[in-house]
């Protein structure tokens, strides 16, 4: 094929793919709004600004495609398309903005893989699949970089012979107390780095164990280094008496630090490089690469139409599962005071906080013969996009008042319950509770976040009950009596209908 057909291959392939482009931005505007103020609001994703003119310069670095291949049209295109549409609606009934996210940046591969066929895309591997870095995901792994850090600070003041008193995530030395808290985890910098070191890895790497060695160094050395900079911000405030790291020189300290490892990361991994300047990405002289075949204006037109048809399919079906709702519109909650227990929204120091719910129950159960049991439900008659249950911000530990000591699911074997209960042990000041929380979807007691999402999701693709509640229990405790509060919660726990019928509702 000559290099004018070619090009007009690429311009028809243009036209289609920007078009495509134009339904994406119309059916999924909500979806791209909310990816692009998180890379500008949250710290931790700033970097995902970068990723589009990372993948430009990577397509461009790859220039040469455009003279030697040409656009064809693919029906493979359709899996990614059908499954990113299928995963962006479980994300949007189930309200979870990374699964939406996960589902949009795949459709969108989806549509490329239909317009510019299989070789296109085989030959833009790297750029392809670099788009995932667009989704800001990773937030689930802050608990356990917050557990490692917190256990890592402990080795080495250990080491130092430094005293030092631990509960969950906080420390206390001679010196003063720390907390080793969300934004200490050192996501942020995890999260850039691994996006650096899998760039570093395709630039600068021919060869596959060169460039596995480098992603997983990626991963490791963030996570060390972190633990070494939240060690050394205690070791300075301890030396110093308290005087240095501990307001906003702690930040500069931890920016410095994070610079010069980053420095030293990158210096190391170049020093091992096996990639010249010029050498390509892909080797045209084998038989794959070699042959074009001519792709006429009625295909691309014809592939432009089942690409816009398949980006419609989801949210046309959110219009339709919306309608559900009114159904759900009239429900509220009534409690039997003699099981539940009387009002007490004015009398507790403890007050969960779940946004837009439809009701909001605080009570007390005074009848135990030992103890009060503080109760809470938050009563949802349906989830949406804006009234959403399970949702960062939401939760059992009032962050303005109490401090969150340990957080775990324990399984039925230790409660004598029918399932398994989330349970976290919080602090404000000498006080502690214990609470004790469930998620009620689909007339179903669940503990599990993810699975109380699925569940959603699923009675909204399926029918059932689109309402759905939390609820906790609580009481205080000691530290030396926290084995007979569990038991008190189980006993209580017993005599609610929770793993029967949750709520009656009026319609």
């Amino acid at each position: 094929m000559h290099s004018e057909e070619v090009k007009i291959q690429w311009r028809n392939a243009g036209i289609a793919l920007a078009g495509i482009s134009m339904v994406i931005l119309v059916a999924f505007f909500e979806t791209v709004t909310t990816l692009v103020m998180t890379w500008w609001d949250k710290p931790e994703y700033n970097h995902c600004l970068l990723i589009l003119p990372i993948i430009a310069y990577l397509v461009h670095e790859r220039r040469d495609i455009f003279q030697k291949l040409a656009p064809n049209p693919s029906l493979l295109g359709l899996i990614p398309l059908l499954g990113g549409g299928f995963l962006w609606l479980l994300g949007d009934l189930a309200d979870a903005n990374v699964v939406r996210q996960f589902g949009l940046i795949i459709l969108i591969q989806g549509c490329v893989l239909t317009i510019l066929g299989l070789r296109v895309v085989l030959a833009l591997l790297f750029p392809f699949f670099y788009m995932i870095f667009l989704i800001p995901f990773g937030d689930f792994l802050v608990p356990m970089l917050q557990d490692y850090t917190t256990w890592f600070i402990l080795i080495i003041l250990n080491m130092l012979n430094i005293p030092v008193f631990a509960q969950g995530v906080y420390l206390s030395i001679p010196a003063g107390d720390f907390h080793v808290a969300e934004a200490c985890a050192g996501l942020r910098f995890l999260v850039a780095t691994v996006a650096l070191g899998t760039l570093m890895a395709n630039i600068a790497y021919k060869t596959v164990g060169r460039q596995v060695i480098v992603v997983v160094l990626s991963f490791i050395v963030p996570v060390i280094a972190n633990g070494f900079r939240a060690s050394g911000i205690i070791l300075i405030a301890h030396w110093s008496d308290m005087k240095y790291a501990t307001g906003a020189d702690h930040i500069t300290f931890g920016w410095i630090f994070f610079a010069v490892v980053l420095l030293i990361f990158i210096s190391i991994a170049m020093t091992f490089t096996n990639r010249g300047l010029h050498d390509g990405y892909i080797d045209f002289s084998k038989k794959y690469w070699s042959g074009t075949a001519a792709t006429s204006v009625k295909k691309f037109i014809l592939f432009s139409v089942i690409g816009v048809i398949s980006v419609g399919i989801a949210p046309f079906y959110i219009v339709t599962i919306e309608q559900r709702y009114k159904t759900f519109e009239n429900n509220s909650v009534v409690l039997d005071q003699n099981i539940w227990g009387q009002d007490a929204s004015d009398n507790t120091d403890w007050k969960p906080y779940y946004r837009d719910a439809s009701q909001t129950f605080f009570l007390q159960q005074g009848h135990l013969e030992s103890e009060k049991i503080d109760i809470f439900m938050a009563y949802y008659k349906y989830q949406s996009q804006d009234t959403e249950m399970i949702r960062y911000g939401n939760g059992v530990v009032p962050s303005k008042i109490w401090g969150l000591i340990s957080k775990r699911n324990v399984n039925a074997v230790i409660t004598g319950l029918p399932g398994s209960v989330n349970e976290v042990l919080l602090q404000s000041g000498k006080q502690k509770r214990l609470v004790w929380y469930w998620y009620w979807v689909d007339e179903k007691i669940i503990a599990n976040n993810y699975k109380a999402k699925l569940l959603d999701a699923k009675v909204k693709l399926t029918g059932g009950r689109l309402d759905s509640a939390i609820i906790a229990l609580s009481i205080p405790v000691d530290n030396g009596d926290i084995e007979q509060k569990r038991e008190l919660l189980a006993n209580f726990a017993t005599r609610l209908p929770l793993f029967e019928t949750l709520v009656s509702t009026n319609k």
